[in-house]
Formats: structure tokens, sequence, C-alpha cells
């Protein structure tokens, strides 16, 4: 049986990039007044400011929350 700890990091990659490419399809509906390249730069540009995070549970949720802001601010 296989650990917590032993399971590869592919795991945890694939789970971000799985939320990630949610919210890329949540927020293009959410800001349909956006071109979708737009909306998938915003998310992109903010997962990029968090590279380089040791702790990557919270990516998503922190993507989303500057994708958000920085589409409502271009309005």
């Amino acid at each position: 049986m296989t650990s917590e700890q032993d399971r590869p990091l592919i795991d945890e990659e694939l789970r971000e990039q799985f939320a990630v490419d949610h919210l890329k399809q949540a927020l293009t509906s959410d800001f349909d007044d956006h071109p979708a390249t737009e909306v998938e730069q915003a998310v992109e540009d903010a997962r990029e400011q968090y590279a380089d995070a040791p702790v990557r549970d919270f990516v998503p949720n922190l993507v989303e929350r500057d994708a958000r802001d920085r589409l409502k601010e271009s309005g």
C-alpha cells in the first residue's frame, strides 16, 4: 500500500493543472464580455506569480482571485 507521502509529484501537478483549466473555463463564462484569450492570459499571468510557491495547495485559489481582479479592472 502506498502512503500519501509516497505518491508521485505528478499527481499534484495534474491536480493543479486540472483546477487551472477548469478555472479558465469558468472565468471565460463569467467574463463573456472579454475575449477568451484575454481571460486565459489573465489566468496564466496570475499563475506565473506563484511559480516558485513551495506550497501548491492554494495556488488555484490565489490564481482565481488575481485573475478575477485583473479582469474586473479591465472591465
